[in-house]
């Protein structure tokens, strides 16, 4: 399972938070929308990859996954079943920077709602 506190790369909190300025959706709501749009385009995240969790936004993990904790931990499980709970952490975290582009220009909460 997921660690109790985790955080993002430092360029996705600051992606979260623009699209917070422009939309008003907070930063883990929009990277729980950017995790599963990810999950959904089918990105694979490769634990080789030289990916740096270098964020100051550290939030305990019901704050980041919310309602949505349970299916984002089985889902991570069901795709990386080999994965440490670290490397687990670094997958999510890779997930929302993949799924963030697809939502990060949004430029109002209706347009981002419209992109959804």
């Amino acid at each position: 399972m997921l660690p109790q506190t985790m955080w993002l790369n430092k360029a996705v909190e600051e992606q979260l938070q623009t699209l917070k300025g422009k939309t008003g959706v907070t930063p883990n709501v929009a990277a729980r929308i950017a995790f599963f749009r990810s999950v959904e385009k089918g990105f694979v995240f490769d634990k080789d990859t030289d990916y740096k969790l270098s964020g100051s936004l550290k939030l305990d993990k019901f704050t980041w996954l919310g309602k949505t904790q349970i299916v984002t931990e089985l889902l991570l499980k069901q795709r990386y079943p080999e994965y440490s709970d670290k490397e687990l952490q670094t997958a999510w975290a890779a997930h929302v920077e993949d799924g963030v582009s697809a939502i990060r220009n949004q430029s109002e909460l209706r347009t981002l709602i419209n992109a959804l």
